[in-house]
């Protein structure tokens, strides 16, 4: 018999009280700080100082379209025992020079990986640039008031994909 390990999902991994649907922030730094400090009470997060000195060493990815902003920065380390997500939304308002423009919407997801986690992570990105693809579900997160009903959205959408 082939052993077979259990897939890790979403919900594994982000629980509402890592989830901050209006943080306010001054720059991009601060907003990536504030959101991995979000995971300092989290029992899988080993060394949180080595966590974010690690982040802030990897920079970030941004996908930026259609008014719509995903920020991932992220680390493989093993000051992680488990893989940790945390999200911020927030707006950015356009620049004065542009006053017709909408503002962008901005999901930070800092993710935590233990090095032997790999494919798991790719896996949970590859969702992640999935849902957001949708305008239908991308407005359902942008609409939502409440982390348990960020993370429910996140996480149906993830089972159907």
């Amino acid at each position: 018999m082939e052993w077979q390990r259990r897939m890790i999902t979403i919900s594994d991994i982000l629980s509402p009280n890592q989830i901050d649907l209006d943080p306010q922030f001054a720059n991009q730094e601060e907003l990536v700080h504030y959101v991995a400090s979000l995971l300092k009470p989290n029992p899988n997060v080993k060394d949180w100082q080595a966590f974010y000195d690690g982040l802030k060493a990897t920079g970030s990815s941004i996908f930026d379209e259609n008014g719509i902003r995903l920020c991932i920065p992220h680390i493989r380390t093993n000051s992680i025992k488990m893989m940790v997500m945390g999200v911020g939304r927030s707006e950015i308002e356009p620049e004065s020079a542009a006053p017709n423009k909408t503002p962008t919407v901005q999901y930070t997801f800092v993710i935590g990986v233990p090095n032997a986690m790999a494919s798991d992570y790719l896996r949970i990105i590859g969702a992640l640039a999935r849902i957001f693809k949708d305008k239908a579900t991308e407005a359902q997160l942008r609409a939502t008031k409440r982390p348990e009903e960020f993370l429910a959205i996140l996480t149906h959408k993830e089972m159907v994909l």
